[in-house]
């Protein structure tokens, strides 16, 4: 491939290939084939290169699904069926507080009282988000979209419904937040980038309907980083309301931004690669990120087939339950959607539970590898107190502890799959050279993708078969798996590319100076700032009810959930 004047990329002439070319791609490809050959492929290769062009000339659809479907479930594997069941712990609900900021940063559960109890309107509370958002917003730059209007008008209708003696639900009347990369019809929808700005869809994402239709109310689209990659999107970097200095963390940054600053009840985010987990970690909110295919993902923004998913971000363990309550359900426009119910016990018994866990994660935190060889990208740094108090909490609540470790695997080649469906995806910026206009730093992992042999990515592929099977066995001997959020980063890692749900909760604080992107400051010795502390399970496939009650006793044990960031 060439760039042309404009920047587009151009296809070579096959016929430009000789046997030199093609002894010059086998160093791409770690291969070493005899000289003789090399000079039939240059004749024969022609029509493989015809083909690429003639399925690269055809109009595709930006949300077109791939042939292969992946699945999380073992052959040969069976899986409890589940009721769609909540059963919240029975928390006494205090009287409405006086002040908005209190009502701002109470729980799902406790708004929903005080609006069933006509304590609280729906209104009222809607206005009190907005008002948060005008004030606080700009020094965090986590809204794209505020919808005023939209959210006003729902909250009206709401609020009627309740006076009529009607209920949708859990989150009827409680105002929330969507990323921005979910479809809203009429609502300007960006995908964080510039290139998309003024794209307006018009239809509704799934989980834009049911949201909807259970009640909850639109305040906007948060920030996605652009193209849902990093923390910047077209407007700024999205900032951590504990820390303005930082970066919230990502993709999902606007989520986990303005729900740790009061101006949502929850907000809705999707993961890749850790993009729920993440700005959850860093903003130290609840984020559960579900198995994958249990929540519908039609209409929102395609990027990896085999690994999106979508789950909400929250200020407390049980918001994130009720959240998942009204997301979870089938989708029939989807090849990857699994039709399973959603049981929640908070009332579980833990002696029961087996909690698997490795001293190693408990000793430094970070984005580097265990495995030899890789890249460290950001550097580690030791745990905080935070930390190893949720270590400590989760040995005392009663539950068996067994000491596990991950097998040596070079699972950092698995981020290859991400980077192949991704510029499979989106393609056309590649090829008409759009891509240079990019804020996030994908131009260049899609170009070298292009460069990865389709034998090599099948190859990866039935490796991650193999870290299936692997993850598999090991929760035969665990129910979950336990550690800070970057404790393994190849643990979080895995189970992303496995379809294992995960959550992360705040347990602590830390003092530390600021971050960028990665877990150790960009200058040690500068001022220190009080941050929040995040533990992290991951658990068997559909079984998040069991990871949520246990988290829920953490939360109740370590009560640190109440400190709020030193914004607004």
């Amino acid at each position: 491939m060439a760039a042309g004047k404009d920047g587009a990329i151009r296809a070579s002439n096959a016929t430009d290939i000789d046997a030199k070319t093609l002894g010059e791609a086998e160093k791409l490809h770690a291969v070493d084939f005899p000289k003789d050959a090399l000079g039939r492929i240059a004749v024969s290769i022609a029509g493989q290169v015809q083909a690429v062009k003639a399925v690269r000339g055809l109009p595709k659809a930006l949300d077109l699904q791939p042939a292969s479907r992946f699945d999380p479930r073992m052959p040969g594997r069976s899986y409890k069926p589940q009721q769609n069941r909540l059963r919240l712990h029975d928390e006494k609900i205090p009287p409405l507080p006086k002040a908005d900021i209190d009502i701002a940063y109470a729980s799902v559960t406790q708004q929903a009282h005080w609006l069933r109890t006509r304590q609280l309107t729906s209104a009222r509370l809607t206005d009190i988000y907005l008002d948060r958002i005008r004030r606080i917003d700009p020094k965090l730059h986590a809204f794209i979209t505020v919808t005023d209007s939209i959210a006003h008008a729902q909250a009206k209708q709401r609020d009627a419904e309740l006076a009529a003696g009607q209920s949708r639900g859990p989150l009827h009347g409680i105002p929330y937040a969507l990323k921005d990369v979910v479809d809203t019809a009429g609502i300007l929808s960006t995908y964080g980038s510039s290139l998309y700005r003024d794209r307006v869809p018009t239809e509704d994402a799934t989980i834009a309907t049911e949201l909807r239709e259970s009640g909850a109310v639109l305040l906007g689209k948060v920030a996605t980083a652009e193209l849902a990659n990093g923390a910047t999107w077209f407007g700024g970097m999205v900032r951590n309301p504990w820390n303005l200095e930082e970066p919230s963390g990502g993709s999902s940054a606007g989520s986990g931004s303005s729900v740790a600053a009061g101006l949502c009840s929850f907000a809705i985010g999707t993961d890749s690669l850790g993009s729920i987990l993440n700005p959850a970690d860093r903003c130290g909110v609840t984020g559960l990120r579900p198995t994958f295919g249990r929540v519908p993902v039609h209409g929102c923004m395609p990027l990896t087939p085999s690994l999106e998913r979508i789950g909400p971000l929250c200020r407390r363990i049980e918001d994130a339950a009720i959240v998942l309550s009204v997301i979870n359900g089938p989708d029939p426009t989807s090849i990857g959607s699994i039709d399973f119910g959603f049981e929640y016990d908070s009332e579980i018994d833990l002696s029961k539970i087996k909690v698997g866990y490795s001293p190693k994660w408990f000793d430094q935190v970070g984005f580097g590898s265990d495995v030899a060889g890789t890249t460290d990208l950001t550097g580690m740094i030791s745990t905080s107190r935070g930390h190893l108090n949720g270590l400590a909490a989760m040995q005392a609540s009663g539950v068996e502890m067994v000491e596990v470790e991950l097998p040596k695997l070079p699972y950092y080649a698995l981020l290859e799959s991400l980077y192949v469906e991704s510029a499979a995806i989106f393609e056309e910026l590649t090829l008409s050279g759009k891509d240079a206009q990019l804020i996030a730093p994908w131009a260049d992992s899609w170009r070298q993708s292009r460069f990865l042999s389709a034998v090599d990515y099948y190859q990866i592929e039935r490796f991650r078969r193999q870290v299936m099977q692997m993850m598999d066995e090991m929760f035969d001997r665990v129910d979950l798996l336990f550690t800070p959020t970057y404790g393994s980063f190849d643990l979080l890692m895995v189970a992303n590319f496995t379809g294992h749900p995960g959550i992360t909760f705040r347990s602590g604080f830390a003092e530390l100076a600021t971050r960028d992107l990665g877990a150790v400051p960009a200058n040690p010795a500068g001022p220190k700032h009080r941050i929040t502390s995040n533990v992290s399970m991951h658990g068997r496939l559909f079984e998040e009810g069991k990871m949520l009650a246990v988290a829920r006793v953490l939360e109740e044990k370590l009560d640190v959930w109440r400190e709020r960031p030193p914004i607004g």
